[in-house]
């Protein structure tokens, strides 16, 4: 929140400890976002691009997820990001990992 500036190929990681319908609102957030909704299966549910700043409305893909990645507006269309594409975490804490 309230963001003004993300560095190129740089984002933001929400993890849950369980899967389930992710919304979020740009309400506090100054730059558009590209809002990643990733499963347990680490593929890719759904994508929400270019969100409009300072928005109230609603951005979910109804599907249930684990993880949300936000990364610049734009970002995913510039490197061929689509649905059903995997992620994959790397360096990050043990909390952050899928489940076996």
């Amino acid at each position: 929140m309230h963001r003004r500036h993300l560095a190129p190929d740089r984002g933001m990681l929400f993890v849950f400890s369980t899967e389930r319908v992710r919304s979020f609102w740009m309400k506090n957030t100054l730059i558009p976002l590209d809002m990643l909704f990733v499963k347990e299966d680490m593929s890719i549910a759904g994508i929400e691009r270019d969100t409009v700043p300072l928005s109230l409305a609603s951005r979910s893909v109804n599907i249930p997820t684990r993880y949300v990645i936000e990364v610049n507006g734009g970002w995913t269309a510039k490197h061929g990001i689509e649905v059903g594409s995997s992620v994959r975490f790397e360096n990050l804490p043990t909390f952050a990992a899928p489940p076996p």
